[in-house]
């Protein structure tokens, strides 16, 4: 009986929990129903550009719902590199290559079982090689997508930092005696930000020079070019998380964010390719300060681009932090009234 007692209240305190309650019946199927959509089959059509290939060939290709147009190796290649066109084939000696311009998993597996499955009918002897313009063919995991666990980890944990932080930061009455104190609202939160950012900041670069010199990760760019989007990354996190800490009472509230804001994050961050998602999901990114910092980290350490090419990631982190800055200075006073 003093079991079932102990089980009545357990559920009873669980059904009281709206957000306990959503994390055990609908986040599992908001998260799978994504994973469905992203991992699933895709409907992706790509296009890709021929030069100097059997006629008989490109039509097998075509007829496997690829789009094909015909180019110089020269101009093929500078379409591929724009990404314009997602794959160019060309003959090197007697075999056939498939270039495109960086290893996407999505886009390379289309292409490649197209042209396989043609070559194997119409000569089965021949034989297929994939290069990317970014990248070695033979680069193992770490190096070509590395630059992905870099921006996730960071995020996550940083978020994490902050948020169980600030949390700590309210239950023991810190703020509140804070606020006691003749000082603003906003310099309260640019303090703690700042303050947490510090070790944030520092995080980032250790982590960056670590699989540089350690792990020896393989970096085309700069490392002072991607030590600066890191520490964008953090501190937008830093600010996520403390704008959720205003909605959570302890850290295992802070804890139920982590499904919602950095699980979905990791599918947007590069790791699929956008534009081959059904559904226009990867229009979804656009609002992801992950998928920016992955997007430049990319640039920089894949292609081998200064920071100057990632004007457009460095903007949008940088709204996102003083986005998330604004809406803690208006959550404290609207949900603390400390």
């Amino acid at each position: 009986m003093k079991t079932l007692q102990i089980v009545k209240r357990i559920v009873k305190q669980t059904v009281n929990d709206r957000r306990s309650l959503a994390l055990i019946l609908i986040v599992p199927i908001f998260i799978f129903t994504l994973i469905f959509f992203l991992l699933g089959d895709s409907d992706y059509k790509a296009s890709i550009v021929e030069s100097g290939m059997s006629p008989l060939l490109m039509e097998k290709i075509e007829a496997q719902d690829l789009t094909v147009e015909s180019m110089s190796i020269e101009e093929g290649k500078q379409a591929v590199k724009d990404k314009e066109k997602d794959a160019l084939l060309y003959m090197e000696g007697s075999n056939i290559v498939i270039l495109l311009e960086s290893n996407d998993n999505v886009k390379t597996g289309i292409i490649s079982k197209a042209v396989r499955n043609a070559v194997k009918e119409f000569n089965p002897s021949g034989e297929m090689n994939i290069e990317f313009i970014y990248g070695k063919s033979g680069a193992n995991m770490f190096n070509s997508m590395g630059y992905i666990m870099l921006g996730v980890i960071s995020f996550f944990l940083i978020f994490l930092l902050a948020g169980v932080s600030f949390v700590r930061e309210r239950t023991a009455q810190t703020m509140e005696r804070l606020m006691m104190s003749p000082v603003k609202r906003w310099q309260v939160v640019l303090g703690y930000t700042l303050g947490f950012g510090v070790f944030a900041m520092l995080q980032s670069v250790i982590l960056l020079c670590y699989v540089k010199w350690v792990l020896k990760m393989s970096f085309a760019g700069s490392l002072i070019d991607a030590s600066v989007i890191m520490i964008l990354l953090s501190m937008s996190a830093v600010c996520i998380g403390a704008f959720c800490s205003i909605y959570a009472n302890n850290e295992f509230q802070m804890m139920q964010f982590v499904p919602l804001l950095v699980i979905p994050q990791i599918f947007f961050s590069g790791l699929i390719s956008l534009d081959t998602l059904p559904y226009h999901l990867g229009a979804l990114a656009k609002i992801m300060p992950v998928y920016y910092a992955c997007s430049a980290l990319n640039e920089i350490i894949i292609k081998g681009q200064g920071l100057g090419s990632t004007g457009t990631q460095v903007i949008a982190l940088l709204t996102f932090i003083l986005l998330f800055f604004i809406l803690n200075i208006i959550a404290l006073k609207k949900y603390r009234k400390i």
